[in-house]
């Protein structure tokens, strides 16, 4: 019976409900409130949000807790005014998510039917739910109104005062419910709202009047409370009121100096001072925005020097706001700032190795009229007197100008640069100062040759000490001497050194054995100009022949002087090998006046004959040991020495049994005794009258005893071969008729 009376009850809230107005809704929730404990849950709305400048503002309640078996189906919200008009046309019906099925606990009231931002707005609502799956719903008794707060900023009637004046939350329910008022004014420097009163909550809404002080400003309120529940809070919309009257004119700032005796930029502005400006504000402008770098409490001042300036090393920019009034800490509150102007910064930088220095600068940007003209000005340091002299204008430069080029400088002296800019409405500013010393890269001392000397590839290799108390780099440019010209032509890479770093050349285009090179090294600067020059190196040819006398056995040296040792030469030593693969080893000691040695050699026939030589010119007291440089080198090879009998008698008496001589006993001088390859280098060969082979043999100590197959040849002409090889490798024969006799 009870189920059905209350279901009854349902349908007759549900009625109530989609009426309009308060006084059947109020019915309806105590009609519902006497069912008891079994009547079904209704929702409670604890607090609203988020009331924002587009008229949104989101209401909040508790998730669903059923009653009995109750399932939560949605939730019906309706929209009142504070008077009581119904605003929406329809119920909203809050269901849970589609996809997660989470139960809603609030609801963002669109701002194309609603303007929370204009007025407060009430909501109530019900709850729908089913205790048979669905087949049957039911509605919860409406719950108690909940309303947003909204706050209203109006000029106040006394000076500089704010009337405000908001709701309460709970001001259809008659209800003080909520924890006391916070108003609240959002701070313009910081950003963070700051509490500027505390009110007791009152169901029918609060007055307060707010004087923010004599300054112009844009204020902007808000009122927060605690919800009923201790817990969650209502915040209202923003209202903002601009008070105070600002002045229009902004300071013009009309041009921006960089003083020649500190560096500092000094800041010129005009402004149209009234009875009530008290001072002005002077910005740096960056690209983020601009900085307060000075404060000036005196509005009679058009112009101030900035300490903090780094006008020296940079351009900068400055803008100027006035201000009319102080805040109540004491500091100015500044109207808007006029537009910003720039300094003038100069860069020099003279051109590598030349007299002209660029001369480069910004435009002063915002100067007041735009650039008429510039005028490009040096000062020349006085080393007499320790001090600059007056300022010169090289040029007077077109307002499109921004680099200049100073001409005929002198390189070995110190100046300063600027630019003074003169505007269209006759400003005048002066650049940055830019000092610049000339300077031209030293020469280093002449670099010493130490040797020019032949490698054994015929190639000259030139060994050159560069001076150690050079810092700065050059260029070291090897040349070589045409003679038939007459000029110095330049070989090979050019290489760098300083700090004494040596340098090593390799002329790898020449030929040695046939003459001789002279040679020296330039000396260029980092500007390419050739600065000094080397001492020469000249390089020995040596040249050498065999005696016309095949008896003399003697070899003739003769080579050109070496031209030209740091210290002069002190003597010549001659190198001899025995033979092209060995090395030399040193033969005699010739002074350095002697340009011709001779070695005899017929005490060296067991030798292969093949004789190497080289001259080496040795310094006279060199600074760092010793030093000399190499001749190429000349090999002599002497003809192979082969005496053998025109006859022999092989008949057992001891006495010219063998041919050519007597095994152990070989008469061969000057002969390569052997081949890297193995193969022989003696070769005999016998042959007969009809030039049958009847003896061969290529080992000096295997010999001919006149037979040939054991058998005793017949006596008579035959003829001999010999074939020997020089230390140079060439092969030498010899062939002549032999006598065999058996007396």
């Amino acid at each position: 019976m009870q189920r059905i009376l209350q279901f009854v009850m349902i349908k007759a809230a549900r009625n109530i409900f989609y009426g309009s107005g308060f006084g059947t809704g109020v019915l309806a929730l105590a009609l519902f409130l006497s069912l008891g404990s079994d009547a079904l849950s209704q929702p409670n709305l604890t607090h609203v949000d988020n009331v924002n400048a587009a008229g949104n503002a989101t209401l909040y309640w508790d998730v669903f807790t059923p009653v009995t078996t109750e399932e939560f189906i949605h939730n019906e919200i309706k929209v009142f005014d504070i008077p009581g008009v119904l605003l929406s046309p329809s119920p909203h019906l809050i269901a849970p998510d589609l996809e997660s099925g989470v139960l809603p606990t609030g609801w963002v009231m669109p701002s194309f039917l609603y303007n929370a931002n204009a007025y407060a707005h009430c909501y109530t609502a019900v709850q729908v739910t089913s205790i048979d799956g669905g087949a049957t719903t039911d509605m919860s008794p409406q719950s108690p109104f909940l309303c947003s707060i909204h706050v209203d900023a109006s000029v106040g009637t006394g000076v500089d005062e704010v009337d405000l004046v908001w709701n309460s939350p709970y001001a259809v329910s008659g209800e003080a419910a909520g924890g006391p008022f916070y108003l609240e004014r959002l701070n313009e420097f910081t950003a963070v709202w700051d509490t500027i009163a505390i009110v007791p909550d009152n169901s029918l809404g609060v007055a307060f009047t707010d004087n923010p002080g004599p300054c112009v400003s844009i204020n902007i309120y808000r009122v927060r409370q605690t919800a009923s529940n201790g817990l969650d809070l209502h915040v209202s919309n923003a209202a903002d009121l601009i008070v105070g009257a600002v002045n229009p004119d902004l300071p013009n700032t009309t041009h921006v100096d960089v003083d020649p005796v500190t560096g500092l930029a000094e800041v010129f502005f005009d402004y149209p001072v009234g009875p009530e400006t008290l001072g002005f504000i002077i910005y740096k402008c960056t690209g983020a925005g601009s900085s307060e770098v000075l404060q000036i409490d005196d509005p009679n001042i058009s112009s101030a020097l900035i300490a903090t300036s780094l006008a020296s090393s940079e351009p900068e920019s400055y803008r100027v706001a006035a201000f009319e009034c102080i805040n109540d800490d004491g500091t100015p509150n500044p109207n808007a700032a006029g537009d910003c102007t720039t300094s003038i910064f100069t860069v020099v930088s003279q051109i590598p190795c030349t007299d002209r220095a660029q001369i480069s600068w910004n435009s002063p940007f915002g100067i007041d009229g735009g650039v008429n003209f510039y005028l490009a000005q040096m000062t020349l340091f006085d080393d007499v007197s320790g001090s600059y002299g007056p300022w010169t204008t090289l040029d007077t430069l077109a307002s499109g100008f921004g680099t200049y080029l100073h001409e005929g400088a002198d390189v070995s002296s110190t100046y300063k640069y600027r630019i003074v800019a003169t505007s269209n409405s006759g400003k005048v500013a002066r650049s940055s100062e830019y000092e610049l010393t000339f300077s031209y890269p030293d020469a280093p001392a002449p670099p010493l040759l130490q040797r020019a000397s032949v490698i054994s590839n015929g190639s000259v290799e030139i060994f050159v000490e560069t001076d150690p108390d050079a810092v700065e780099i050059s260029l070291y440019q090897l040349e070589r001497w045409v003679e038939i010209d007459s000029i110095w032509i330049p070989i090979l890479e050019p290489l760098p050194s300083s700090l004494g770093f040596p340098l090593t050349f390799v002329d790898p285009d020449v030929e040695t054995d046939t003459r001789s090179y002279t040679y020296r090294c330039a000396v260029y600067n980092e500007c390419g100009v050739a600065v000094t020059t080397s001492n020469i190196g000249k390089t020995i040819l040596l040249q050498g022949w065999r005696s016309t006398d095949p008896e003399a056995f003697e070899n003739s040296l003769i080579w050109s002087e070496y031209l030209d040792f740091p210290q002069g030469t002190s003597s010549y030593e001659i190198l001899r090998s025995p033979s092209r693969l060995s090395a030399e080893t040193p033969l005699s000691s010739h002074s350095a006046n002697e340009f011709h040695a001779e070695d005899y050699v017929g005490n060296l026939t067991h030798l292969p004959g093949d004789f190497c030589y080289k001259v080496v010119a040795i310094e006279n007291n060199p600074e760092d040991g010793l030093n000399g440089a190499s001749s190429n080198r000349v090999c002599l090879t002497e003809d192979p020495l082969i005496w053998i009998p025109t006859a022999f008698t092989p008949n057992g008496d001891e006495l010219n049994d063998w041919f050519p001589w007597s095994p152990d006993e070989s008469t061969l001088g000057f002969v390569l005794e052997s081949v890297a390859s193995g193969e022989p280098t003696y070769d005999l060969v016998i042959l007969s009258r009809w030039g049958d082979v009847i003896f061969a043999s290529n080992d000096p100590t295997l010999c001919w005893d006149g037979t040939s197959s054991d058998e005793l040849v017949p006596d008579g002409v035959y003829t001999v071969v010999i074939r020997v090889l020089d230390g140079s490798g060439k092969w030498h024969i010899i062939s002549q008729s032999l006598q065999v006799l058996r007396p």
